[in-house]
C-alpha cells in the first residue's frame, strides 16, 4: 500500500485576515458614508444661519414700510458693509407742527419719533458679504468699504423694487431675495448651499 501525498494546496484555506484591497475598499465606502452624513447634518445649520441674517434685513424693511404709512413720512434703509440701518428721512415735527394744531379729533396713539432710538441697526454676520441689485439692473453690486445703498420707503407710493443677496465668504452659501415694492416682503430668488466654485 502506497500513500501518495499531494503537494497541491487546497482551494479554500482558512484565512487569518483581509487583503489590502478589501481594507481599502471598506475604508473608502466608510469615508463616503460619513462625509455624506456630515454634509447633511451641516446643511440645515448653514441654511438657518443665512436665513436668519436675511430675516433681520426683511424685518427692518417691514418696519420702514409700516412706519412710513403710520407717520406719513419717508423712512430710509441704509445698506452698509456688515449692517443695515433704518431711520426717518426727516423729522415730522419740523415740517408739520402747524398742521397738527389745526387737526380736530382724538390725539394720535403714535409715539413721537424723537422719543424712539435712531437708527435701528441690524448687524449682519461678518461671515457674509452683502450684495444689492437695484431696479432696472441685472447685476448685483457688492456693498463694501464706504459704499452705502439707500432704500427709501415713501408713505403713499411703492418703494423701489430691490434684491438683496448674502454670500458667505467661504463660498459655501448664497441666498438672494427680492423685496415686493408695496409690502417690502421678501421672496427667495435663489439659494445654493455647498461649494460655489
Amino acid at each position: 500500500m502506497t500513500y501518495q501525498t499531494s503537494l497541491r494546496k487546497p482551494l479554500f484555506q482558512n484565512r487569518a485576515g483581509f487583503t489590502l484591497i478589501e481594507l481599502i475598499f471598506v475604508m473608502g465606502i466608510t469615508v463616503i458614508v460619513f462625509g455624506a452624513a456630515a454634509y447633511m447634518i451641516a446643511t440645515p445649520r448653514i441654511e438657518q444661519d443665512i436665513r436668519e441674517n436675511h430675516d433681520g434685513i426683511e424685518d427692518l424693511a417691514l418696519q420702514a414700510r409700516a412706519m412710513s404709512y403710520s407717520y406719513q413720512q419717508a423712512f430710509v434703509l441704509e445698506l452698509r458693509e456688515g449692517e443695515v440701518r433704518m431711520f426717518p428721512l426727516a423729522r415730522p415735527e419740523n415740517e408739520a407742527a402747524e398742521e397738527v394744531e389745526e387737526e380736530v379729533g382724538p390725539p394720535s396713539a403714535l409715539v413721537p419719533l424723537d422719543s424712539l432710538p435712531w437708527p435701528r441697526v441690524f448687524k449682519i454676520d461678518p461671515e457674509y458679504e452683502l450684495w444689492v441689485r437695484r431696479w432696472n439692473s441685472n447685476d448685483f453690486t457688492l456693498v463694501r468699504n464706504q459704499v452705502v445703498e439707500r432704500w427709501i420707503h415713501q408713505p403713499n407710493s411703492p418703494c423701489e423694487p430691490l434684491a438683496v443677496q448674502l454670500v458667505s465668504r467661504e463660498g459655501n452659501a448664497l441666498l438672494s431675495r427680492s423685496f415686493h415694492p408695496l409690502t417690502a416682503r421678501a421672496v427667495d430668488e435663489e439659494m445654493a448651499i455647498g461649494n460655489q466654485e
